[in-house]
């Protein structure tokens, strides 16, 4: 009896302990596409197995239910829909259709009642998506608790002011161009001259348009920005090309969302099963693009070809049927793709190269043929083409007898595979998961009230410092006058020692 009282107070004050430890974490990521809600939700998922109690805002529909989060729904916060894709659109250039349209729908999220009765809580840190939350800058400041930017993307150049982390644009290509690493020159006056221009349309396009939207001052958002004591990336640090320097608190993240596969259900294993040794092909156009909106032109090139094929295909598509469907291929509106992933029957995945699917291929050592639709699938999928274990086509390249032999070819390609297992390796072979390392870092910076210390200087000082710009025109000043006169004294004497060997003799 003596024994079992001593066993209930040993539970009873560590309980105690872990409640004691637990904070309370605001999640605002109000614009966020499935895919965005996926990471985002991985890291919540981490600091609620911790514990610390979630509060989630999105715009998206609730998830199922979760303990120790607490979703928020903003509505009408859509602004994906408004996305042009190449099925919708005849020229997609995204954000020249969603810049205007950022400012009011922010204001209109954060005038929100579901926002505003956030102000009456008491938060220990705020976690903030990078995603059009501009306006959401002054209300972190009446929050009075340090905050964090969290993005669904790798870091790129114009982030390089809110991370604080010195951007190369020598070597990192942005997302939005059709570039890879190694850049060429041309390459890289592209990437310079997109990153200048893109930190110039955030800081006097953007956030003024938003300062006059919720009656702020500009220059005010502006410095709030630069406070995050973290910025937590989508992307996986030993799997990036080329290798990149960053600062203590960019936290890389990417793969958080990631696990081992589970059985399938029981009626697909079964299908997958009858596929035998030739094994099935899995083919998703990602959660953002419906793939009845295809052009039918298209969708006749894909059914010809899963037809052709010794393989079944399972097909990620959002109707119950489809006409002239092979007998070959499954539909299906929702799938656990990452069971699907996993399987080991899997010999090939064809993908829209979003980058959750990119990670989750590389997390199961899936080779991958990527058709891109929109914003940086097109990125994605060519560096994962220049890295050897995917291929890249266009929808305006596609072709039966082209698309057909792409897939052959990358089934049959054994280093394809080797490169995609070797990566795989790669991913999964680090000191922490990507769950206990995000963890990790927000409660250091709530341990240490922000963590300032860790503050990077690049935030006070002007670009031109940064990368020494001003040492450098001195010193090619400096070399080019030493150099300039020098030669004019060498010219000098060279004119003087002339001028004395022709000199006439006097008599």
């Amino acid at each position: 009896m003596r024994w079992w009282s001593v066993e209930v107070l040993v539970v009873v004050m560590l309980a105690v302990v872990h409640q004691a430890n637990a904070s309370k974490i605001l999640f605002l990521a109000p614009f966020s596409m499935q895919s965005h809600k996926n990471f985002f939700m991985g890291i919540a998922e981490a600091l609620a197995a911790k514990n610390h109690t979630v509060t989630f805002v999105n715009g998206l529909k609730e998830s199922k239910s979760r303990t120790n989060i607490r979703e928020v729904i903003i509505p009408n916060s859509d602004i994906f829909s408004q996305f042009p894709n190449k099925f919708n659109s005849s020229s997609y250039d995204t954000f020249v259709t969603i810049l205007p349209l950022v400012p009011k729908y922010c204001g209109d999220a954060l005038r929100s009642p579901e926002i505003q009765r956030l102000q009456d809580e008491t938060f220990d840190v705020v976690m903030l998506s990078v995603v059009f939350t501009d306006c959401f800058y002054p209300f972190l400041h009446k929050l009075q608790a340090p905050f964090i930017h969290m993005s669904p993307n790798f870091l790129f150049g114009a982030h390089s002011d809110v991370s604080g982390n010195p951007h190369f644009p020598s070597m990192a290509p942005s997302t939005l161009l059709d570039i890879v690493y190694p850049l060429t020159f041309t390459s890289r006056m592209k990437n310079t001259l997109n990153d200048i221009m893109a930190l110039a349309i955030t800081n006097y396009y953007t956030i003024p348009k938003v300062a006059v939207e919720i009656d702020e001052d500009a220059n005010f958002i502006s410095s709030v920005r630069q406070n995050g004591s973290l910025y937590i990336v989508n992307s996986v640090e030993t799997l990036e090309v080329p290798p990149r320097p960053y600062i203590p608190t960019v936290v890389h993240a990417g793969g958080i969302h990631c696990r081992p596969a589970q059985p399938l259900p029981l009626d697909l294993e079964q299908w997958v099963a009858a596929s035998g040794d030739a094994g099935f092909i899995f083919f998703s156009l990602g959660s953002g693009i419906n793939g009845s909106t295809m052009p039918k032109k298209y969708r006749r090139v894909l059914v010809e070809v899963f037809g052709s094929l010794e393989q079944r295909v399972l097909w990620k598509w959002d109707e119950d049927t489809m006409e002239d469907l092979p007998s070959n291929v499954r539909l299906a509106k929702w799938l656990p793709q990452q069971d699907v992933l996993g399987h080991p029957r899997l010999r090939l995945f064809i993908t829209h190269g979003g980058l959750l699917s990119t990670h989750e291929a590389t997390y199961h050592g899936i080779p991958i043929l990527g058709i891109p639709v929109v914003m940086d699938q097109h990125h994605n999928m060519r560096q994962a083409q220049n890295e050897g274990w995917a291929r890249y086509l266009t929808w305006d390249d596609l072709t039966y007898d082209l698309l057909r032999q792409n897939i052959v070819q990358i089934m049959n390609d054994h280093k394809m595979r080797e490169e995609a297992e070797r990566r795989a390796a790669v991913m999964r072979d680090q000191p922490m998961s990507p769950g206990d390392w995000v963890v990790y870092w927000v409660e250091y910076v709530i341990r240490h009230q922000g963590a300032p210390h860790l503050r990077s200087p690049f935030f006070t000082m002007p670009w031109y410092e940064v990368y020494n710009v001003d040492v450098w025109v001195v010193v090619v000043m400096v070399v080019t006058l030493a150099t300039y006169l020098s030669l004019r004294a060498v010219l000098a004497l060279i004119t003087c020692c002339c001028s004395s060997t022709t000199k006439p003799k006097q008599e």
